[in-house]
């Protein structure tokens, strides 16, 4: 064995050795607290004592739960919102920002992203106070412009405010995707577009069976990425109506913060938590089997 061959080795053990340790980290910090929840989930456990097994008691208990129900089809419905609203119009700006003709384009995808580095409590408290039935910039605005009749109680209101809590959440996050959609379109070679031009393609055109094609992929983990992240909503909805009225725009996470620490069931809220990892995984799942990988 010659010193060359020796330095290769030493230098491949150093390598997966400082691979080995972060993926081991990782591991850890992702079984840990996963088994943990699974655990306590099968149990009753008030935060303090030894806790108490259980069996499915726990998830029995939210089957039969009206309140679980209805927090989860809030919880569904804001997902489809916003994979409508925030994938949806991304992909619509991702789309105009191809347009060669279109200036400052650095400009609007900075304006763009900006909500994005936004703490979410923060962009909630903001459109909690637009939403202001009394002083807020949306009613002031209906008003100024002669459509008072639109006025509504967009917080208050339980018929409503599902889609109100769900304009900010929408607001915030559209940037992100269009980030993640401009840099697959900006991987697909020119070349592609020139042909295109040259058989008499239009802008439209070009969009819908060149360059989506292309990026279906990336359009795919943007809805996955959407959906399975709604499903854990939680910071605007406290910041905006902390889940009201009643429970009309409560999310199973918010849900879960109250079983766990309100009501002081620790037991049902980890089988909450377990059951929020569940569906979002069969979201991820049944996106992924509907779309597939699309031929191009």
């Amino acid at each position: 064995m010659n010193t060359r061959e020796i330095r290769s080795k030493g230098q491949y053990i150093i390598i997966y050795t400082l691979i080995l340790i972060p993926f081991l980290y990782f591991l850890y910090i992702l079984i840990v607290p996963l088994g943990t929840s699974i655990y306590y989930s099968l149990t009753r456990w008030k935060g303090v004592g030894d806790p108490k097994f259980l069996g499915l008691d726990n998830y029995v208990t939210l089957i039969h739960d009206k309140n679980f129900w209805l927090v989860t089809k809030n919880t569904f419905l804001l997902s489809i919102m916003c994979v409508i609203g925030q994938v949806g119009i991304a992909l619509l700006i991702a789309f105009l920002m191809t347009i060669r003709r279109l200036r400052f384009k650095a400009f609007h995808r900075a304006v763009i992203f900006f909500p994005v580095v936004m703490a979410p409590v923060v962009v909630g408290y903001v459109w909690r106070f637009i939403y202001n039935s009394n002083y807020g910039l949306l009613n002031t605005f209906l008003t100024s412009i002669g459509k008072a009749s639109w006025i509504k109680s967009w917080l208050d209101d339980s018929s409503i405010v599902l889609r109100s809590v769900a304009v900010p959440v929408i607001w915030q996050y559209i940037g992100l995707y269009m980030v993640l959609l401009m840099s697959a379109i900006s991987a697909v070679p020119q070349e592609v577009y020139e042909c295109a031009e040259i058989d008499g393609a239009t802008g439209v055109k070009k969009s819908l069976y060149i360059t989506l094609p292309l990026i279906w992929d990336t359009f795919k983990i943007c809805i996955i990425l959407c959906a399975s992240g709604t499903m854990k909503i939680y910071d605007h909805l406290v910041a905006l109506t902390n889940g009201g009225p009643g429970k009309a725009s409560s999310s199973l996470a918010l849900y879960c913060y109250d079983y766990t620490f309100k009501f002081g069931n620790f037991g049902v809220g980890a089988a909450i938590a377990v059951s929020i990892l569940i569906f979002a995984v069969g979201i991820s799942l049944v996106i992924q089997l509907i779309m597939g990988r699309k031929s191009v």
